[in-house]
């Protein structure tokens, strides 16, 4: 009687399939290549690893630009350099910063003055002394001479934050980082808007792992990230819903580096953990075959071996997480590719 071979799925029971077996001798097995291996059985999906690249989240940089025209004077660090907030970055001359802050002395004093004269009229007229016309004006008075101040300060800080001296400005980290890029140069004339200095956290990572369309299925946001050879860790944040140029789906991930051993642009391995799911089975890929999109591996048995379909719940490029085997069973993990033609053949 032909032996066959029901597998079951994952999350619930799957239409039965027939499988014949196919017989092979010791000597045919060996002739072959076929090499068979057991099935690990476990309670929870397990880590699968992926090449992955370190990068750096839009959140985690700062561009320090120009906010006028300007000659750059002094550059007081370079990329690679360690900064804390509020340190020194670069010194711009700015003709028109001397300007900007006398206007905001100006401004300031007509608004003293202003309001010094609205308080004495107020006095003045809760004594009968003036006139209500004439106490309408010093409010009005003193209200313009608060709109210019505002309208000074307004343009000075379009010019730049920062430290300001004369018709000088040094500008200053925002956070504390690490100087990524430094593009200024001392005597460059730069105009506004021009990015001069870019300050990363670099405490602050991310991760890119490209994937195939059916490993990102199996993907899902919020799943844990760890790097291998690192106490790095973190959490897939996004699956993309394109394609890139290598027609990849990029799968995005935070990432926190306590002991800052990764770098933006370095390559790593990455694993993934699995969701706890129903008991499932290890193998290689390369136990994997595929027919019409079913895929099958081959059971070795004591008559043969028994093309079995299962599911599959994760893959990477070495190994595979699938559903529906018997506990013990041990499947052809080389010579796949001759049992299958046999198979076909039939």
């Amino acid at each position: 009687m032909i032996t066959r071979i029901f597998a079951l799925a994952l999350l619930g029971a799957a239409p039965a399939f027939a499988a014949e077996v196919l017989p092979l001798t010791a000597a045919q097995k060996q002739n072959l290549g076929v090499v068979t291996a057991p099935a690990t059985t476990q309670a929870a999906s397990p880590a699968l690893t992926f090449p992955a690249r370190v990068t750096l989240p839009p959140a985690s940089v700062r561009v320090i630009a120009a906010a006028g025209a300007g000659l750059v004077t002094q550059l007081h660090v370079q990329a690679g350099d360690s900064v804390k907030r509020g340190a020194p970055l670069v010194t711009l001359s700015m003709p028109g910063l001397a300007d900007a802050q006398n206007a905001v002395t100006q401004a300031r004093l007509r608004a003293q003055l202003a309001a010094g004269n609205a308080d004495r009229d107020e006095k003045l007229f809760g004594e009968g002394l003036i006139a209500e016309s004439r106490l309408r004006a010093a409010r009005t008075e003193s209200q313009s001479a608060r709109a210019s101040l505002v309208a000074a300060r307004a343009a000075l800080a379009l010019l730049g934050s920062g430290r300001v001296a004369g018709s000088a400005i040094t500008l200053t980290a925002p956070i504390a980082g690490v100087v990524t890029e430094s593009v200024a140069e001392p005597g460059q004339r730069v105009d506004a808007g021009t990015a001069l200095v870019k300050v990363a956290d670099l405490s602050k990572l991310a991760l890119e792992i490209p994937m195939s369309t059916a490993q990102a299925r199996q993907v899902a946001v919020g799943q844990s990230v760890t790097v291998a050879d690192s106490t790095a860790s973190g959490r897939v944040t996004a699956v993309l819903p394109q394609l890139d140029a290598s027609q990849s789906v990029l799968v995005r991930a935070s990432l926190t580096d306590p002991r800052s051993l990764l770098r933006p642009g370095q390559s790593v391995q990455a694993a993934l953990a699995g969701a706890a799911v129903a008991r499932t089975q290890r193998v290689p890929a390369s136990a994997l075959v595929w027919k019409i999109n079913v895929p099958y591996v081959f059971v070795e048995t004591a008559q043969g071996f028994v093309p079995t379909p299962v599911q599959l719940v994760r893959q990477n490029a070495s190994e595979a997480e699938i559903g529906g085997l018997a506990a013990g069973s041990r499947v052809a993990v080389k010579g796949v590719s001759a049992l299958k033609a046999q198979w076909l053949a039939e």
